[in-house]
């Protein structure tokens, strides 16, 4: 009889549990789309030309108030996947009890771009440092008109969540997004004459004007009201569109800009400087207006200069003499120096 009781309490026992049971966990993925990147995965005009691959071991993730502040967590996502896409694929957990939100995820590790204004969603923005004053005396009184140069910023993959609602719910909730790039990838390239009278391993330093400093990446957002200058370095290489017989040496570059700023036509120029074998600069400055009007431009962002820079031969080359000496090409000397007391 005891042991029929038992039974019966056990099978007609009940357990009392809340009506609704609600789970804060939620799983972040955020995958890197890089489709679609003019001349990094897409529209590639010289493939002679190294283009740095777009990956990431980490991603920040900001989690901002409904209104965009102030910020409520932050956190990284470390765990990275290939899909089945081939793309980069990062996930992680997040604690996030039911209400809305906005979201932000972007690649953390970046060596050139520097992140502020971060306590709002609507005004986070990123942009790349100004480069030494030795850059500027590189132009030399050319440098008074370049304004503000700074260094071309890294691709920064940006994913966004600006209505992120999250309801009650059991179990766990996945919130999958994109994350694209806000910077623009141009190829620019000029014919040259003379490539041999260049100093060895010498390369081109240019300055393109008009450009925006910034972006504010909640919103997407550009700076167009303080135009930069950018800084990057074009490389001695050859055209493989070249037509047969004729000369294939170009000066070129891929560069990243967060955009040409919209009808900027005054103070759209690059700057380029070399240096010849006899320790000569030689600087050549281009209207790129009409350059970035063309239709490679708009739709390919290939910035072809239809004209060509000779590069002028040394001083006194092929005359000798006192007056007019040859100068033949630099040598690197590598020499061990001790350091140390003398003993």
């Amino acid at each position: 009889m005891v042991l029929t009781l038992c039974a019966c309490v056990f099978l007609f026992g009940c357990h009392r549990r809340p009506l609704f049971d609600p789970e804060d966990s939620a799983i972040l993925k955020v995958r890197l789309l890089t489709d679609g990147i003019h001349n990094v995965t897409c529209d590639i005009y010289n493939p002679n030309v190294e283009v740095p691959p777009i990956t990431s071991e980490m991603l920040r993730v900001l989690i901002y108030e409904a209104g965009g502040t102030p910020i409520l967590s932050q956190g990284f996502l470390s765990n990275k996947t290939i899909d089945e896409g081939g793309y980069e694929l990062f996930s992680g957990a997040l604690a996030l009890s039911a209400g809305e939100y906005k979201l932000l995820s972007y690649n953390f590790d970046l060596e050139t771009i520097k992140v502020r204004y971060e306590d709002s969603y609507n005004t986070i923005e990123a942009s790349t440092s100004e480069v030494p004053q030795y850059y500027y005396n590189r132009f030399g009184s050319r440098a008074g008109e370049l304004g503000r140069i700074c260094y071309a910023p890294d691709h920064l993959m940006v994913a966004r969540a600006p209505e992120l609602s999250i309801r009650p719910h059991f179990g766990t909730q996945y919130i999958e997004l994109d994350a694209r790039t806000v910077v623009d990838t141009y190829y620019i390239q000029i014919r040259i004459t003379g490539a041999d009278n260049m100093a060895k391993n010498a390369s081109c330093q240019a300055v393109i004007t008009g450009v925006s400093p910034s972006n504010q990446f909640g919103p997407d957002s550009r700076r167009y009201d303080t135009p930069a200058s950018l800084y990057f370095e074009m490389l001695r290489n050859t055209d493989p569109n070249t037509p047969a017989g004729e000369n294939e040496d170009v000066l070129c570059a891929v560069f990243n800009t967060f955009g040409k700023i919209p009808d900027e036509h005054s103070e759209l120029h690059i700057t380029l400087s070399i240096l010849t074998r006899d320790g000569q600069t030689h600087q050549k400055v281009i209207d790129m207006t009409p350059i970035f009007a063309t239709d490679d431009a708009r739709q390919r962002h290939w910035l072809l200069i239809d004209e060509v820079w000779d590069i002028p031969a040394p001083i006194g080359t092929g005359g000798g003499g006192g007056f007019t000496p040859d100068v033949e090409d630099w040598d690197d000397v590598e020499e061990t120096i001790p350091i140390g007391p003398r003993h």
